[in-house]
């Protein structure tokens, strides 16, 4: 059964120039930003990330993070988040923060060792109060990222086809490095979103509605499981728990009303 589209987004870096942000709005639903690459350096920043976050901010483009990885150690592993939590600091993206998977250095190591290494960066990107995600190659995910725990958080899949053959579950396909959009001068990777980051949407449709909001009362009341649904999005108010007041404000947001 083929999978509902909900978003469709681009994946930007230094590799783009400058981008114009207020004529990519409208044009796309998303955009994941790689701040940086490798350990905790300013020299290892994006150079556009700085304008990337800030003509999403703007413009109002909801927006993602990734951070592309040379890691080889869980020590330079917990380097790397900090780096992604610095160049994070003062913003919330709508998307989860994508550790990039990619380096024959780090395939070399093992399907442990790199386990290890992503649950280090994963673990102090969920403590700084993010979260988090995986994107790699089908390769990747078919013969290296295979443990259950990948299937417990966003996985970003990479293959360049008119559809994935990839047999697992994953949650967003970059499906082209070749695209155009207006607003970017050249070449840019293309996208699919099938998970809806909005809170308040319990059933992955991407959009609020009285349903959802039923659907997170019966779990705060403990009438059902939260698992079954987007669960990180029951916690509407953010305070890390699920409540009436979660309901309440997705109710609001139904309505087209303000959820303060």
């Amino acid at each position: 059964m083929s999978k509902t589209v909900l978003k469709k987004g681009i994946d930007v870096s230094y590799a783009q120039g400058t981008i114009d942000f207020t004529k990519l709005k409208g044009n796309v639903d998303f955009v994941i930003i790689r701040c940086g690459y490798g350990g905790d350096y300013s020299s290892q920043d994006d150079k556009q990330w700085l304008n990337n976050v800030k003509g999403c901010e703007d413009n109002g483009i909801p927006y993602g993070v990734y951070l592309y990885s040379y890691a080889t150690t869980t020590a330079k592993a917990k380097s790397e988040a900090a780096h992604a939590i610095r160049l994070l600091k003062g913003h919330t993206p709508d998307y989860p923060v994508f550790l990039d998977l990619e380096e024959s250095s780090i395939s070399a190591l093992g399907k442990s060792a790199i386990l290890s290494i992503a649950k280090t960066f994963c673990t102090a990107i969920e403590d700084a109060g993010y979260t988090y995600g995986t994107y790699a190659n089908k390769n990747w995910f078919t013969n290296y990222l295979t443990d259950s725990w990948y299937d417990t958080h966003t996985k970003w899949i990479a293959q360049y086809n008119s559809t994935v053959t990839y047999t697992g579950s994953y949650d967003l396909w970059q499906y082209s490095s070749t695209g155009k959009v207006s607003g970017i001068s050249g070449n840019v990777d293309m996208n699919y979103c099938y998970t809806s980051f909005i809170k308040g949407d319990a059933d992955g449709s991407g959009k609020v509605t009285a349903s959802d909001a039923r659907t997170i009362l019966r779990v705060a009341a403990g009438l059902e499981d939260g698992t079954a649904a987007a669960e990180d999005n029951l916690d509407v108010n953010g305070d890390g728990k699920v409540t009436a007041a979660d309901a309440r404000a997705a109710l609001r947001t139904a309505a087209g009303l303000s959820s303060d």
